[in-house]
């Protein structure tokens, strides 16, 4: 899928968990935890593509983009040769470890070790990251400043100026990076390609097997369905959430509504 589809989806999970998981166990998340926990899985929701050699994630980081996908795309090749099944095709540079479930778990696990490890530079330094990434895959809707820029702003905005900050979302970090990956390759599953969710679970002499929604739902990455259909769609539940589950904002949406009509 397109940037924007990647980032929306996973800022819509993200807000999802973020603003109803708490809720479901008698607790009330501050604004700070939620949008930070929604920014990262928004912004993790790219990272997978780290094995693509002209994504937003490889380029978006300069040398360090550039380092980072020059290390994931020859181990995923590594992994692949190592664990093929005896009916698996292809290289596994691409949509290979980055797009399973065992590659989210792994890189949300060692998120969580270094949150728990070294505390607010690490989830500070993640929603970074994630937001830069995230605005990256939202140029097509909203272009602008430098994506670093508003990155570092909305970071600081998030530590300093939001109640809660970023300190309620600590302990939840390696889970939004794991979801937002997942997410990502979800998607990628509904697309003509599908995505080898399940390694290494054979599946039809396949340990990289291609999961996908079934032939007839499926549509080409970046195509008129996905343009005129998925990413507005997901736009829409990514702004609906926001309203329901950020505390406070459903409130400031019926008071300008109401200014609108006392001025009209």
């Amino acid at each position: 899928m397109l940037g924007v589809s990647h980032a929306t989806s996973g800022a819509a999970l993200g807000l999802a968990v973020a603003g109803l998981a708490p809720q479901a166990v008698g607790m009330v998340a501050t604004v700070g935890t939620v949008l930070t926990f929604a920014g990262v899985t928004a912004g993790a929701a790219l990272l997978p593509d780290l094995d693509h050699p002209s994504s937003t994630a490889t380029r978006r980081f300069s040398w360090a983009s550039w380092l980072a996908a020059r290390a994931v795309r020859p181990f995923s090749a590594l992994l692949f040769r190592l664990t093929r099944g005896p009916r698996d095709t292809g290289r596994g540079t691409h949509r290979g470890l980055t797009h399973t479930l065992a590659g989210a778990l792994l890189l949300g696990g060692g998120t969580a070790a270094a949150s728990a490890r070294w505390g607010t530079p690490v989830t500070v330094g993640v929603l970074f990251v994630c937001l830069a990434l995230a605005i990256k895959g939202l140029d097509g809707l909203v272009p602008g400043p430098p994506s670093l820029v508003i990155a570092a702003g909305l970071t600081w905005a998030a530590e300093e100026k939001l109640p809660g900050g970023t300190a309620g979302a600590a302990g939840w970090l390696g889970i939004a990076v794991g979801l937002g990956m997942l997410v990502h390759s979800l998607g990628d599953a509904i697309t003509e390609s599908g995505a080898p969710i399940f390694w290494p679970v054979s599946i039809r002499g396949r340990r990289w097997f291609p999961v996908g929604s079934p032939r007839p739902l499926r549509f080409r990455a970046g195509g008129r369905v996905e343009m005129l259909v998925v990413a507005p769609l997901l736009t829409a539940l990514t702004l609906g959430l926001a309203v329901w589950v950020v505390p406070g904002v459903a409130d400031l949406v019926t008071s300008v509504r109401e200014h609108l009509g006392a001025g009209g």
